[in-house]
């Protein structure tokens, strides 16, 4: 028992680079590293299953089926997400998984088919962190090329939280509320520091 013990360590160890606490955590690492490999790929056509090829089509290289003229477009993803403000504070979220594992940012996630933007933040707001927010505008658009699960156009919404119990959801490691001088350094993503730089800078005081 205890050699398949710790042959079951080292596979996970192998699998997550790291040691995973949960399968679910595997997972996760299984996807990531798969990503990484080739994103937004396609090879057969998913309307007849021909193989696809490479042809300049409205200005660029693209995939196309030659039987039946399926064109795949390498279309970006869409994610949404919130800053969510209670008592001057910001709301933050610690990744549990890659990327950026272990690192702050604002809870976010991609849009899922049967809803749009406002709804996904602030799904993804009450899945991460158990509080709920109402929408009071729009910070900005955010375009994350350098991502290992391909161009993905982000979204993010300025809100109050109005309720919930703050507690950490399954894909979060802690949460947190922050003040404008006590941001954690370790910040994942350009959208997030983006968007925390405007928030500190809005409350600090007026000096002109």
């Amino acid at each position: 028992m205890p050699y398949r013990t710790t042959f079951a360590r080292r596979r996970c160890l192998f699998l997550s680079g790291r040691l995973a606490r949960t399968p679910a955590q595997v997972f996760s690492r299984l996807r990531y590293n798969c990503a990484m490999v080739k994103p937004l790929e396609m090879n057969y056509c998913p309307c007849c299953g021909h193989a696809l090829i490479d042809k300049f089509i409205f200005g660029r290289t693209r995939r196309k089926c030659p039987d039946c003229g399926f064109v795949f477009f390498r279309d970006p993803k869409v994610a949404a997400g919130v800053l969510a403000e209670q008592d001057g504070k910001v709301l933050l979220v610690k990744r549990l998984y890659e990327p950026h594992q272990g690192e702050w940012a604002l809870p976010a996630g991609f849009v899922e088919i049967d809803e749009g933007p406002v709804q996904a933040a602030l799904r993804e707001l009450t899945e991460e962190t158990g509080l709920v927010g109402r929408i009071r505008g729009i910070i900005g658009t955010y375009h994350i090329r350098a991502d290992p699960r391909g161009s993905i156009v982000t979204i993010l919404y300025h809100a109050q939280i109005v309720g919930g119990e703050l507690k950490p959801g399954d894909d979060a490691a802690e949460v947190c509320l922050f003040a404008p001088d006590e941001m954690p350094t370790k910040l994942a993503f350009a959208s997030t520091r983006s968007a925390l730089w405007r928030w500190g800078r809005s409350k600090k005081p007026n000096l002109g």
